[in-house]
């Protein structure tokens, strides 16, 4: 029996479609390409997520490699967090399981300033038991120790647990603590 729903955040609880955060930024289809290949789609940016870079690190390095000054790289990291908007179908999943006395949780590959920003807007500490952030705990999906670490850190039985993902090779891993896994719609 389920008891334990956790989600992912991006294109799950958070509007995540980086081709389109790219476009409301700039008409250019060029600087859109260049955004996405040396910004969004960048092993830099996974290391955002891992939590191995700061942001304070990673603007100059995203900046030196577009060729954009570092101000219009600030810009466009704000506009980023601003176009991570809710995606009120899964809001009101959340506080309907919530309301039937499920345990929720999080689980996503992001940034701590990221989630930071993310929780002052929301007020997921309110939602949510608990959850992990990547970048916070400096390992990813799918990688399966941050499985684990969730089910050891909030004592779930990995059986009675169902984790929404939009990535089906994340949601249906066969990872060592057996948590069931279903893939969202893909909202990329």
């Amino acid at each position: 029996m389920i008891r334990n729903v956790i989600f992912d955040f991006g294109a799950v609880l958070f509007d995540w479609q980086p081709k389109n955060i790219v476009k409301r930024f700039t008409t250019s289809p060029d600087e859109q390409a260049l955004l996405l290949r040396e910004v969004l789609h960048h092993p830099d940016w996974l290391s955002l997520d891992r939590g191995t870079m700061l942001m304070a690190e990673v603007i100059p390095k995203f900046a030196a490699r577009t060729r954009l000054s570092e101000s219009r790289m600030q810009d466009f990291i704000h506009h980023i967090l601003d176009n991570l908007i809710v995606i009120d179908e899964t809001f009101s999943l959340v506080e309907e399981l919530k309301d039937k006395g499920y345990r929720l949780f999080y689980l996503t590959n992001m940034s701590s300033a990221f989630f930071e920003n993310l929780n002052e807007r929301h007020q997921l500490h309110s939602l949510f038991e608990g959850g992990l952030v990547s970048g916070k705990e400096l390992v990813i999906k799918p990688e399966p120790d941050i499985f684990n670490l969730l089910a050891e850190r909030f004592m779930l039985e990995p059986s009675e647990s169902l984790f929404i993902d939009d990535q089906p090779q994340t949601s249906m891993l066969q990872n060592p603590s057996d948590l069931m896994g279903i893939s969202s719609p893909n909202r990329r």
